[in-house]
């Protein structure tokens, strides 16, 4: 029994787990496709059963649809043109117009209304990469897209006979003839195209900077520094000097003093907030510090946020009030310090309980060797220093000898010696002291270490130490259960760090593809940061896999797998990198 076979149990496992299992004989098919309802039928597998094309078998295109009923929509690649860029209406596809050979990422981009390139922008042509569009494309003004130093950022050269700055005037001193030599040509003329603009042409409200001072329309009747605002100015009454933006609300005149639009709503201290007189929410209009607007400060004995209440912050939003706050957050500026933070080895005292690395992950009582504790192996609670010693390929006590005697795994599978026979490993994998890593590189962005010949369908107890020092961020490693190497199928569970932050993903492979049951998933008890190895386990009771991470129970999932294969891998993302992945107390049993 495969992984195909194997789907059809846990779709009725979660079936049954989500409210009671139907009738097996259901025959309910509305679109009449061959197919039985899903979401009638507890065996049924049409995922849009008021649709005849849709159905499992179905073949997808990119439609928005899930065409096949394999939980995924648009999951196919499509090149109509064969331009040799995807639909990118299929998943990762760039080509944003597929009828088009001429359109694709990289074409050279024409003047023609057409997003020849797929930018996202049209007729954006610039030949000289000087940063401005063609002056043949709409909204173009590079009068020679052949020139990089001909735009309209250029300088005007005066005795070269060339328009330099595309102003539409060549060499001119003073083209508008009023007595100003244009600023291109080292003048004071801010426009030389017009005689009505120079430095001496009185000012109008018109939008135009007449005299060239900079400012448009910049007309002041009652002489209080603000413009008038039909002249694009900021004074809503410029007849009128005790009403300009400068001025401070007056709120029983009924009149907007400082214009900001509102009438009566004065903001003294200039916070944003007016005081409760003003109808705002600043209780105290004389310090910026102290709104409505603002957040509160631990320590000071100020209602800085104006709530009626002093120093009652939660300044990092971890959830718990800073210690000067009368809470138990000894770092109120970091959200991983808090009473219910997991600690760590970081010279941090990420739990508040005022002990530095007191770190006890599967909680047997002893702290890592690295912490200065006798825990060899954080992520069993079987092995710690005075530990009693048995025969199951660990070192339970933590005094560097092992087991004294002779391990028999399942199906001769033993990672004691050295890697025998039975594995397939690519290069780049090294075995030694019972840890085996991976600091390799290739073009693969799939690399493992296979052991075949075990029997998945009797229980049986998995469990490894993953440990990353190095690589991309991206980089997964973990640990897939499954059939025969070479099918390329079976149960998979790998962690991979954004560079702080460890998510765990479980699901399964069909075919060469991943399909995720749970996603990148944060767990509480999951150690961050390189070098800090994380114990993965999976027990299967003969009907059912159940995950652990770092001894604590995650959930459990239906599973059934045939004789197959324990692969050890890292997925690469940089294909060419280093991941610098190892696996360590690699352990093995047979339940029965």
């Amino acid at each position: 029994m495969g992984i195909y076979t194997a789907l059809l149990p846990v779709a009725l496992a979660l079936c049954c787990l989500c409210g009671g299992c139907q009738q097996a004989n259901c025959t309910v098919d509305v679109d009449g496709d061959g197919y039985t309802s899903a979401a009638s039928c507890s065996l049924g597998d049409d995922c849009d059963d008021m649709d005849a094309s849709v159905h499992p078998g179905e073949r997808e295109v990119c439609d928005g649809v899930d065409n096949n009923c394999d939980g995924f929509i648009d999951d196919v690649l499509l090149d109509i043109d064969g331009d040799g860029y995807h639909d990118v209406a299929c998943l990762q596809g760039t080509d944003c117009d597929d009828q088009n050979l001429a359109v694709f990422p990289g074409a050279v981009e024409e003047c023609n209304q057409v997003d020849d390139d797929c930018n996202g922008e049209v007729d954006d042509r610039d030949l000289d990469g000087d940063g401005f569009t063609d002056l043949a494309c709409t909204d173009g003004d590079d009068c020679d897209d052949d020139d990089e130093l001909i735009n309209p950022d250029a300088i005007e050269d005066c005795d070269d006979g060339v328009d330099n700055d595309c102003d539409g005037s060549v060499d001119r001193d003073d083209y508008d003839g009023d007595g100003f030599t244009s600023d291109a040509c080292g003048g004071s003329d801010c426009d030389d195209t017009r005689s009505d603009v120079n430095p001496e042409a009185p000012e109008l409200c018109d939008e135009i900077d007449h005299d060239c001072d900079d400012e448009t329309a910049d007309v002041d009747a009652d002489a209080d520094g603000y413009y008038d605002p039909d002249c694009g100015g900021d004074d809503c009454d410029d007849e009128d000097p005790g009403i300009n933006p400068g001025e401070l609300d007056d709120c029983s005149d009924g009149l907007d003093n400082d214009c900001d639009g509102v009438t009566d709503f004065e903001d003294g201290d200039g916070d944003g907030d007016s005081p409760p007189a003003c109808g705002g929410d600043d209780c105290d209009d004389s310090d910026p510090a102290v709104s409505g607007l603002e957040d509160e400060i631990c320590g000071d004995e100020v209602d800085n946020d104006c709530d009626g209440e002093v120093d009652n912050a939660d300044l990092d939003l971890d959830g718990h009030l800073d210690e000067s706050c009368g809470g138990a957050d000894c770092d109120d500026g970091d959200p991983d310090i808090h009473p219910e933070m997991v600690e760590h080895c970081d010279e941090l005292d990420a739990d508040c309980d005022g002990d530095l690395e007191d770190v006890d992950r599967d909680r047997d009582g002893a702290s890592p060797e690295d912490c200065g504790g006798g825990d060899c192996n954080d992520g069993l609670p079987n092995v710690r220093s005075g530990f009693e010693e048995s025969c199951d390929g660990l070192d339970n006590d933590c005094d560097g000898a092992g087991d004294s005697c002779d391990q028999a795994l399942p199906g001769g599978m033993d990672f004691a010696e050295d890697l025998s026979a039975d594995f397939y490993t690519e290069t780049g994998w090294s075995f030694s002291d019972g840890q085996l890593s991976f600091t390799g590189s290739g073009d693969n962005d799939y690399h493992h270490a296979t052991y075949t010949g075990y029997y998945f369908t009797a229980p049986y107890d998995i469990s490894l130490d993953i440990t990353r020092d190095g690589g991309d961020a991206e980089d997964a490693a973990g640990i897939l259960l499954g059939e025969t190497y070479g099918t390329d199928s079976g149960l998979f569970v790998h962690l991979k760090s954004d560079g702080g932050l460890v998510t765990y993903n479980l699901g399964y492979r069909s075919g060469g593809s991943s399909h995720s049951l749970t996603g990148h998933t944060a767990w509480p008890g999951l150690t961050s940061g390189e070098g800090s190895p994380n114990r993965v386990r999976l027990v299967h009771d003969g009907v059912s896999t159940s995950l652990y991470l770092n001894s604590a129970y995650v959930g459990s999932w239906y599973t059934s797998y045939d004789e197959g294969a324990v692969v050890l891998y890292v997925n690469d993302t940089a294909y060419l990198g280093a991941p610098d992945v190892s696996f360590d107390n690699i352990y093995a049993i047979d339940q029965d």
